[in-house]
């Protein structure tokens, strides 16, 4: 059987936050309700957004395989509305940002050297 990475993200609106994701993400839910959605990340990694769910603020990663996609990607992410928190930078292991979500959720972006 294969293993699926699952990562619950809490939300107030999970249709609102349906529509943000799909805009970041440039794609539909796999699946969608009025207190639910989830999104396919890569083979095996979902992002489910839950309704009021009692679950913390979380960090998504999102590995890019060039730096230069980090900057085009905080670009797009920022025209569609991501909080930034920490715009491009170069760190240790490679450069990466960090936005928000609507729902405070933290979103960080990176290319590893």
């Amino acid at each position: 059987m294969t293993e699926i990475e699952d990562i619950p993200l809490a939300v107030a609106d999970p249709e609102a936050a349906a529509r943000f994701y799909s805009g970041l993400l440039r794609r539909r839910p796999l699946a969608a309700s009025a207190d639910h959605a989830v999104f396919a990340l890569s083979p095996g990694r979902t992002l489910s957004l839950w309704r009021g769910a009692a679950i913390p603020p979380a960090q998504v990663d999102f590995a890019l395989a060039a730096s230069t996609a980090v900057d085009e990607l905080h670009i797009e992410w920022w025209d569609r509305g991501a909080r930034i928190v920490l715009p491009p930078a170069d760190e240790d292991g490679g450069r990466s940002f960090l936005a928000r979500d609507p729902d405070g959720n933290r979103l960080r972006v990176y290319a590893a050297v």
